[in-house]
């Protein structure tokens, strides 16, 4: 399997802007800001470093995904937060109901149990 090195041009936000460097088209630069931020900018062949568009800021895609993480946990945490409580107002509300049909004189049970909704014919032997 072949394999390739990629080198970087690295430099401060000072040096980059003080150096006015342009990269070539396709070549990558990193710059590093005075808050830590890596960011990675792809050279046009034309338009100095500092100038370039953003391709890619490591910390601001470690930030979003660390946010996506929390507030998916949040979410996860309220659902089934929302899921107990409707489970509880289910089981509050529980009722049992006994129906017969009148042409078959069959009856059956109706109601809620561990929050599922049954339906069963009542035998000789539940009945008795």
């Amino acid at each position: 399997m072949a394999t390739a090195t990629i080198t970087l041009k690295k430099g401060t936000t000072a040096e980059w802007t003080e150096s006015k460097r342009v990269l070539d088209d396709g070549e990558l630069g990193l710059e590093t800001t005075t808050s830590g931020h890596r960011i990675i900018r792809i050279g046009n062949g034309s338009t100095e470093f500092m100038s370039l568009p953003v391709a890619f800021d490591i910390e601001e895609v470690r930030e979003i995904k660390t946010g996506m993480d929390e507030d998916a946990k949040t979410y996860y945490d309220d659902m089934v937060k929302k899921g107990t409580e409707l489970l509880a107002e289910m089981k509050a509300l529980a009722t049992t109901v006994e129906l017969e049909d009148d042409a078959t004189q069959t009856k059956y049970r109706m109601g809620i149990s561990n929050g599922t909704l049954y339906f069963e014919e009542i035998t000789k032997e539940a009945s008795e």
